[in-house]
């Protein structure tokens, strides 16, 4: 099932009968590689250390054997977890962000509430294919919806400003 059709699916997104899902995506896997190569790191270093301490003491137990290869899969499933949990929407008529599995937190926003967007890259950034784009939403107390270090940010940023360029979009002046 492609990406999209999963996502139309969620029960966490609420798609009206015309509405379709013009852009989804996730953070760049670029913000995780400083975790990841913690993992490769303690996993590594762990089996030269239990390597190092078999050739000094005899009979070192299998329990310690397993520490550092354990170690390195738990810090790369929470790493992986907590990427995979984000997950950026934009419909024919409304921006979605949501985080978590089993708690569930989902910012909505109706493009026509949104007045202004704004994207910003560092150098690395720029270099990497990532970046940020930032929804501003009518009102000062109201809710900004942020797609932080999402690849390829110009095209994010490019389909929010078609969508919102479209005549249904433009907000309603009371």
């Amino acid at each position: 099932m492609p990406s999209s059709e999963r996502v139309a699916s969620a029960d966490w997104l609420t798609l009206s009968g015309d509405e379709r899902i013009e852009w989804t995506g996730r953070p760049s896997l670029f913000t995780i590689t400083p975790q990841l190569l913690v993992a490769v790191v303690v996993g590594i270093g762990g089996a030269l250390a239990v390597g190092a301490l078999d050739s000094v003491v005899d009979g070192v137990p299998a329990v310690v054997r397993l520490l550092p290869p354990l170690g390195a899969l738990s810090i790369l499933a929470v790493v992986l977890l907590r990427w995979y949990r984000v997950r950026y929407v934009i419909t024919s008529t409304q921006v979605y962000i949501k985080r978590g599995f089993v708690s569930l937190d989902v910012d909505q926003i109706r493009l026509a509430r949104i007045q202004n967007t704004q994207l910003s890259q560092s150098i690395l950034e720029r270099f990497l294919g990532y970046g940020d784009v930032v929804a501003y939403t009518a009102g000062s107390d109201t809710l900004n919806i942020e797609f932080n270090a999402v690849p390829n940010p110009s095209q994010v940023n490019e389909t929010l400003s078609q969508l919102l360029s479209r005549p249904e979009n433009e907000p309603v002046e009371l």
